[in-house]
């Protein structure tokens, strides 16, 4: 089932929790059990996840709930995913385009960082 993700960069776990349809125990379960899926913890222990944890995340659902693929067999088709999508050749303006938007994700959780060292 494809939808569209919401136009933000960063989410916080109750959005991801709605989004996803998972449970918050699931979401931690799987963060320890894929290496990739590292949330942002600040230091009042919140949970925030980039764009690209919610696609890994959806992803992850994909591969062990819809295919139905053990965890060791979802680990080896992300690891190859992976690896497929580092090889390939990027175009200058494909590339400027993330470099943009990863700039723009690491400017806001920078933000979100800022006012909680604040605090």
């Amino acid at each position: 089932m494809e939808f569209k993700l919401p136009d933000k960069l960063t989410f916080k776990r109750k959005e991801v929790i709605s989004i996803t349809r998972l449970d918050g125990k699931v979401l931690d379960y799987w963060e320890k059990e894929f290496n990739s899926l590292k949330p942002i913890v600040n230091n009042v222990g919140e949970k925030f996840y980039t764009r690209g944890h919610l696609e890994l995340i959806l992803r992850i659902k994909d591969l062990l709930v819809a295919r139905k693929l053990s965890k060791e067999e979802a680990r080896d088709v992300l690891s190859r995913e992976c690896l497929s999508e580092s090889v390939m050749v990027v175009k200058p303006e494909e590339r400027d385009e993330k470099l943009r938007a990863i700039r723009q994700e690491l400017k806001e959780i920078l933000t979100i960082l800022d006012k909680h060292d604040k605090n």
